[in-house]
């Protein structure tokens, strides 16, 4: 089941629910990271990210800003590509 359009959104616009994040490898690959490299910086497993790239499961909005802020992107930039980058 996907959450493309997520029905519950908090605050910062997020679903409470879990994420699926479709340009998290590109944006990760256009930094010039590994999937270890970056969970050192965002302060998750490399597992994890190993399992949003792969569509495995869906971040949590906490888990989204810290990659997107190790990234230096807009969160919305794991969600829709390039074009939302800061």
């Amino acid at each position: 089941m996907r959450h493309d359009a997520p029905e519950e959104l908090d605050q910062q616009g997020y679903s409470n629910r879990s994420i699926y994040l479709p340009y998290l490898r590109e944006l990760r690959q256009s930094k010039g990271l590994s999937q270890k490299n970056l969970g050192q910086l965002a302060r998750v497993s490399p597992g994890t990210i190993y399992r949003l790239e792969t569509g495995q499961r869906g971040a949590y909005p906490g888990t989204v800003r810290k990659l997107a802020a190790a990234l230096g992107v807009a969160p919305e930039a794991l969600l829709h590509g390039k074009r939302s980058q800061r």
